[in-house]
């Protein structure tokens, strides 16, 4: 097990150094001359060329590789061409405040995506699994904006129960002290639970848009899942036995918690990632509105670093993904631990029950 970690730890850092080279690639191919962009249309050449032998973008694009490739594993991500400001301070000073709907809007989606996909699956083909399909399928086909959208206008406009979209918190409330540079991280510190609290009203309806947009994939995961598991002979052999129906339930929910894994890490890099629309939507200043602004003006290590940090994200999440799911099932463990002799695999734990129930082995 141990050396099964190890190489995965070891493919990762391979295929992070292969994400950082395609990372540099695929941006050095954004049409436009950063440094014309910087000094604006009317700079003379001399001007340009100066400012490019600054930016060491006259350099060829092999030793601009190299340069870029050993910055960033020394944890140096550059500097904005626009404001001279850190990379890597504007990602710590952000991504906090993106985490603040991020998190909390995928634990919303997982709590109603289970709900909707058991109820579909318990009422399959009748009337209420009719309905939250129409409603997955509508969820699906919204864009985020317009859900956005027509959340601002049913809670702000209509109800008046949300404050206005304009940012974290009113223009009236006092920000915390400024230690770190982020509102979030010195609000915690600094013991501003008020400031908090008003952040936290701000953040409701962009955490809803979120929760609500991503519940519909996990809604159909769990419908397509749990229906097969529960309509499967060891659970209805299961039901005959006189388990209870949650201890079925709960077993049937344990077929499908790989594929629940999988869905939420590619949907924790789906949010990070198309948490643009939203951010730009409610004017959150998190990692998606300085994304954006970087890719309008050009600024190339803002949006290399963007993308380092997306892909990097999903990396680990699925290096960690691949870590947990040896561990939480037997059969990949012992797929894993295997040397070569035939080994007989660990009952499931609905067949232990059952051997239990019945007084031997199924």
């Amino acid at each position: 097990m141990i050396h099964y970690i190890a190489g995965r730890i070891v493919l990762a850092g391979v295929l992070l150094i292969s994400v950082i080279s395609a990372c540099f690639g695929l941006v050095s191919l954004i049409p436009g001359d950063p440094a014309q962009a910087v000094l604006g249309e009317f700079a003379s050449p001399e001007q340009v060329a100066d400012l490019r032998g600054k930016l060491g973008l006259d350099q060829p694009l092999l030793v601009r590789w190299w340069d870029y490739v050993s910055q960033v594993m020394q944890g140096n991500l550059g500097n904005s061409y626009f404001s001279g400001q850190s990379i890597s301070h504007d990602l710590l000073v952000r991504l906090p405040t993106s985490l603040l709907i991020v998190i909390p809007g995928l634990t919303l989606a997982i709590l109603f995506g289970v709900l909707m996909g058991t109820v579909s699956a318990y009422y399959r083909d009748r009337l209420p699994d009719r309905v939250l399909s129409l409603v997955t399928s509508a969820t699906l086909a919204l864009p985020e904006f317009a859900l956005a959208l027509i959340l601002i206008y049913i809670f702000f406009q209509m109800l008046g129960l949300a404050p206005a979209p304009f940012g974290m918190v009113s223009p009236l409330d006092p920000l915390p002290p400024s230690q770190t540079g982020s509102d979030v991280i010195d609000a915690i510190s600094s013991g501003s639970w008020a400031v908090l609290g008003s952040m936290m009203s701000h953040a409701a309806l962009p955490i809803l848009c979120l929760g609500i947009f991503f519940s519909a994939y996990f809604a159909r995961v769990v419908r397509t899942g749990l229906s097969a598991a529960l309509r499967s002979p060891q659970v209805e052999f299961a039901r005959a036995c006189g388990l209870s129906e949650f201890r079925v339930y709960r077993y049937a929910m344990s077929d499908i918690r790989r594929t629940l894994l999988t869905y939420l890490v590619i949907l924790t890099g789906s949010a990070l990632s198309g948490a643009v629309i939203i951010e730009t939507v409610f004017s959150w200043p998190g990692i998606g509105t300085w994304a954006l602004q970087g890719i309008l003006k050009t600024d190339i290590p803002v949006i290399q670093g963007f993308v380092l940090v997306i892909a990097a994200t999903l990396l680990m999440a699925y290096v960690a993904m691949d870590v947990v799911i040896t561990f939480m099932d037997p059969r990949v463990r012992m797929q894993v631990a295997r040397t070569g002799s035939k080994r007989v695999a660990k009952p499931t734990p609905l067949e232990i029950e059952l051997s239990s129930s019945l007084g031997g082995p199924v």
